[in-house]
């Protein structure tokens, strides 16, 4: 059976960080307004870039031949083409260049039919979050599958050209007796003549590590009348000496083994190869299992943030809707209560409202865009104030960090943790104060957060493995940081977190290369 194996053209057009040119990404969408948001977020990718925009498949088809993306990102529903007929153009032209579509609501049969025919991801418009990680993951995923594939074809031409050199210019064929002298050589080797080694031992060119095994063979082939093969290096004072598939015969004269034959073939590409090869398997299957708990810490994370509030304010309207229902099926028109309908209406609209507040509030959590653009501290300090606007308890941020440079993840942990101890205060507290302390202590960062109200059962929520206290521990597990939370009735809370600053250096690499 013959092997498919791609040709060296088809990888020298693939995205390599390491050579400094810009990652060249092609949108493909109709309306430009939702082009601009997707570009403006793609203002986070990590890579240097370059995008271009189409808006149909003439402009795409000819933006592909002569952009030459590394990466397509595309809506599903265009005039007279689609998404899917997209991916099928991408692919026809590159089983490497990452497709992700980003586009509105399809049924769930279209996005499986996608992903079948070979898109990367599906990300929704209304929920672009997750662009930038997904952008990243699709290139590090299909960069690492043509590395893979690249090493297959190296290693099938290294194959190839050792079948020719052994086609065209046969190996050194050997006769020796039981004692390994040389009876004759077909072919020099080396500075050797063919006259100067034959009557010598084969024992002077083995690896002293490997003459007891190859006596062995010798002796086996011998007296067992049968074929042995083996695998030696070669003279032990080469440190990388080459590797050498021996096979040894038997040469019978009345029945009984006069002489041996030996066919030593250097098979150092191929060993060097194989062991390339499982190395680069194994990074793969780590590389595959980091993607995998990747995406089971982004779901773990999304669950944290959404908590059960949503359902329940929606649920909560559900039931008052019900009650309005059998109210007047109960008492009709003219006997209904109208002021307790009334009175069920507002307290539905409030719920509404407070309903819009949570999913504006679960969206801003998901990524707080401030964050990105003016940096931990102050995005700290206009949290606080947005939050002292808008709620009884008022808290009070003192930060004494010095020059300390927060990294991306080290500041995203931080402002999250703040942001749901304050919504936790806020929901369950009854406190008046809320007081945020962060500083630096020696050669520790801590984070401080106190309140003066109800105290919590520490116990019992951990009872009820409450996804604020669960979420905190794994935002700061990272940095190996410790936790510790109090609760005193009628008298407040206190979380205190620390993480020494020596694992802030030793993850500030990783972190910055986090997805």
């Amino acid at each position: 059976m013959k092997m498919s194996i791609p040709q060296p053209a088809v990888f020298a057009e693939l995205f390599d960080e390491a050579s400094g040119a810009p990652l060249r990404i092609l949108i493909l969408e109709d309306k430009p307004s939702e082009a601009a948001v997707i570009k403006l977020e793609l203002r986070n990718i990590r890579f240097d870039h370059q995008i271009e925009h189409a808006i149909d498949r003439a402009s795409f088809e000819k933006l592909f031949s002569e952009f030459k993306p590394h990466l397509v990102l595309s809506d599903y529903n265009l005039p007279q083409y689609t998404g899917l007929e997209a991916l099928k153009y991408t692919r026809e032209q590159s089983a490497y260049i990452p497709f992700i579509l980003c586009t509105g609501r399809v049924n769930e049969e279209t996005a499986v039919l996608c992903i079948k025919e070979g898109a990367d991801d599906y990300i929704l418009k209304e929920s672009l979050a997750r662009l930038v990680s997904a952008c990243e993951l699709a290139i590090e995923h299909k960069g690492n599958l043509a590395a893979k594939e690249k090493s297959a074809y190296e290693l099938h031409q290294s194959e190839a050209n050792l079948r020719a050199i052994t086609h065209n210019a046969p190996d050194r064929i050997y006769k020796i007796n039981l004692e390994g002298d040389i009876l004759y050589l077909n072919k020099p080797f080396g500075e050797y003549k063919i006259e100067d080694l034959v009557g010598t031992s084969i024992f002077n060119h083995i690896g002293e590590l490997h003459r007891d095994t190859f006596r062995q063979a010798l002796k086996e082939a011998w007296e067992n009348k049968t074929n042995v093969t083996l695998e030696i290096s070669g003279h032990v004072k080469e440190p990388l000496s080459d590797w050498y598939l021996c096979r040894i015969g038997p040469v019978l004269q009345d029945g009984e083994v006069e002489s041996l034959i030996l066919i030593p073939s250097n098979i150092t590409e191929k060993k060097i190869a194989e062991i390339e090869l499982t190395e680069l398997n194994t990074k793969l299957h780590e590389l595959s299992q980091h993607l995998e708990n990747v995406r089971d810490e982004e779901k773990k994370r999304i669950s944290m943030e959404i908590h059960d509030q949503l359902g329940q304010e929606l649920t909560g309207s559900k039931l008052g809707l019900y009650w309005i229902k059998q109210h007047f099926q109960q008492n009709g028109l003219e006997k209904a209560d109208l002021e307790a309908v009334f009175g069920k209406i507002d307290y539905l609209v409030d719920l509404t409202t407070q309903t819009i507040q949570t999913v504006r509030r679960i969206a801003h959590q998901l990524r707080p865009v401030v964050l990105d653009n003016i940096g931990l501290i102050p995005a700290l300090e206009w949290h606080i104030d947005n939050y002292n606007q808008s709620h009884e308890t008022q808290a009070k941020l003192t930060i004494k960090t010095g020059d300390l440079i927060f990294e991306k993840d080290l500041a995203t942990a931080i402002y999250r943790i703040v942001q749901e101890a304050l919504t936790n205060i806020d929901r369950h507290a009854s406190a008046s104060i809320a007081n945020i302390l962060l500083y630096t202590s020696g050669n520790q960062l801590k984070l401080e957060i106190e309140d003066n109200g109800v105290g919590i059962d520490v116990a019992e929520a951990r009872k009820s493995k409450s996804l604020g206290l669960f979420g905190i521990h794994e935002r700061i597990k990272r940095w190996e940081g410790k936790i510790d939370i109090e609760g005193v009735p009628g008298k407040g809370t206190s979380i205190h977190i620390v993480i020494d600053l020596e694992k802030l250096k030793t993850n500030n690499y990783e972190s910055s290369h986090h997805m």
